[in-house]
């Protein structure tokens, strides 16, 4: 018998005096004026709220929060803290994905290239972080140096780079990138949580923020993932730190930029049968370049 089923049929056969309140979440044919106490529209403003962050407005201590699989992915993000967003053991506060996608990912505005050389482009962001760029939907591989080095000399054809803030692309087809569809990991972390307690998070994809799909810090305690896939994310898939603790159920963390379970700050993260992706050690600066006889060899990530 699974831990996973283990966990589940806990919360089955526990009963609580307290009352949670459902909260329903529809991007497509939501409105965030409405109360979000129904899954469908009916009369005045009842029905489903539209955003992640107005259900997070409305929801209290122990509510439940489900959102509907609409098949279009959820640009936005979540923010969970104190005591409002937290729960008790046999009560916890909840959201439900039913396993819809929330993404960080936006398009690049026109007009965002510049060209660097007769096959080198350049992009500079405002927001900084560990990017992810991608061409019709795909994620490009990143070329990533030895720290310090200049990796744009060495850039391989359709590869890119980050290097002193912007982002470098090497073209590799007749179509100039100012004419193709890239887009690239906007927002910074998927789910955020901080100082929450009693949190369950089921049956959701996360995908494409620039830092981390889901982060738990500052004294988080009782946080239970169950299912959850953390994809292509900037810097990690998930991370437990500021003496957190997070217990992951099945799901799948992989092909994040740095890490995929990064643990940090005396915190703890407990995965019973998850696929997680190994992570190769990092420094400080992550590098997995290397400099041989004056050449540098570069370490290509799909």
């Amino acid at each position: 018998m699974s831990a996973r089923y283990l966990f589940l049929m806990g919360f089955l056969v526990v009963t609580s005096s307290v009352t949670a309140s459902e909260i329903y979440v529809n991007n497509v044919v939501g409105r965030d004026s409405d109360d979000g106490v129904t899954p469908t529209g009916r009369e005045g403003n009842a029905g489903p709220v539209q955003s992640l962050k107005r259900a997070i407005q409305l929801a209290r201590f122990g509510d439940i929060i489900i959102l509907a699989n609409t098949g279009t992915p959820y640009y936005d993000s979540i923010s969970l803290t104190g005591s409002r967003n937290s729960g008790t053991a046999y009560t916890p506060f909840m959201i439900q994905g039913n396993g819809s996608t929330i993404s960080g990912l936006r398009r690049l505005p026109p007009g965002s290239w510049r060209r660097e050389s007769r096959s080198l482009w350049k992009v500079t962001l405002t927001r900084k972080g560990f990017y992810r760029l991608l061409r019709d939907g795909k994620p490009l591989p990143e070329s990533i140096p030895e720290s310090g080095l200049d990796p744009r000399p060495h850039l391989q054809p359709g590869h890119w780079a980050a290097w002193q803030g912007s982002l470098y692309f090497r073209q590799d087809r007749p179509e100039l990138p100012e004419d193709e569809l890239f887009t690239y990991a906007a927002d910074q972390t998927g789910i955020s949580l901080h100082q929450v307690s009693n949190v369950v998070i089921s049956d959701v994809k996360i995908e494409h923020f620039r830092f981390d799909g889901i982060h738990a810090q500052g004294l988080c305690d009782g946080i239970k993932l169950d299912n959850v896939v953390a994809v292509e994310n900037g810097r990690a898939g998930v991370v437990s730190s500021g003496a957190s603790r997070i217990e992951i159920f099945g799901g799948q963390i992989r092909r994040n930029g740095r890490h995929q379970l990064l643990i940090l700050d005396r915190s703890k993260a407990t995965p019973y049968e998850s696929d997680i992706e190994e992570s190769v050690p990092m420094a400080p600066q992550p590098a997995v370049g290397r400099r041989i006889n004056g050449e540098v060899k570069m370490t290509l990530r799909p």
